[in-house]
């Protein structure tokens, strides 16, 4: 069946029958795995923190963690499954039974965001993309860096650490995450909660795993 394709801003919609979305959803996730296949040879390997790599260098990651997400017109709590491969990644966010509340895919030059109405929007980049779909800023690529305990770098980014030299507090324009009890993942010092507020949004996580990878 023939997509059609609905104006959504600077986004496009596509509207599936059933049958057609769950084909397009399947060999959109088909080409993320195959990306993702291509850094590496062979088995996947492990990295800790006796191999001396920084932190901030460690871009091939998943991270599982339970949300508690609350808006102005709801309240939910979520599983997130996190997969992140340098500028590839797969961040899904579902709730009771693996039902999806959302789904965003960043591929080398497409970005996917499936919604519980069986939509899925696309733009080149997921950081637009989600502009686009709330009308506010979601900062997917700062949070990427939050959640390590790292700052991001962005513009306007203020960073507060407490007396251990752990990140306390950033505050990035509307924004305000708060980060607390730093534990042990594979030898790294992460902060296991973390709380980011927004006038449109308060997003709690709670980090249960971490994995990298080569």
């Amino acid at each position: 069946m023939k997509p059609k394709v609905l104006d959504h801003g600077n986004a496009q919609t596509i509207r599936y029958a059933r049958k057609s979305f769950t084909g397009k959803y399947f060999w959109v996730c088909l080409l993320l795995l195959l990306t993702s296949a291509c850094t590496y040879k062979g088995a996947i390997k492990k990295i800790d923190a006796s191999k001396n790599i920084p932190l901030d260098q460690l871009n091939h990651w998943q991270l599982k963690a339970r949300m508690a997400i609350t808006t102005p017109k709801e309240s939910i709590t979520a599983s997130l499954n996190w997969q992140k491969n340098n500028q590839l990644f797969d961040f899904h966010v579902s709730g009771a039974f693996g039902v999806t509340y959302a789904h965003l895919i960043q591929l080398k030059d497409k970005a996917t965001l499936e919604i519980p109405d069986t939509q899925i929007l696309t733009q080149d980049n997921a950081q637009v993309l989600l502009q686009n779909t709330l009308n506010w800023k979601f900062p997917i690529n700062a949070l990427a860096y939050w959640v390590k305990g790292l700052p991001s770098g962005e513009i306007n980014e203020q960073v507060f650490r407490n007396d251990r030299d752990q990140i306390d507090q950033i505050q990035l324009n509307y924004w305000r995450i708060t980060f607390s009890k730093y534990r042990n993942f594979q030898g790294y010092l992460l902060p296991k909660k973390i709380k980011a507020v927004h006038p449109q949004m308060t997003i709690k996580l709670v980090a249960k795993s971490w994995l990298f990878l080569e």
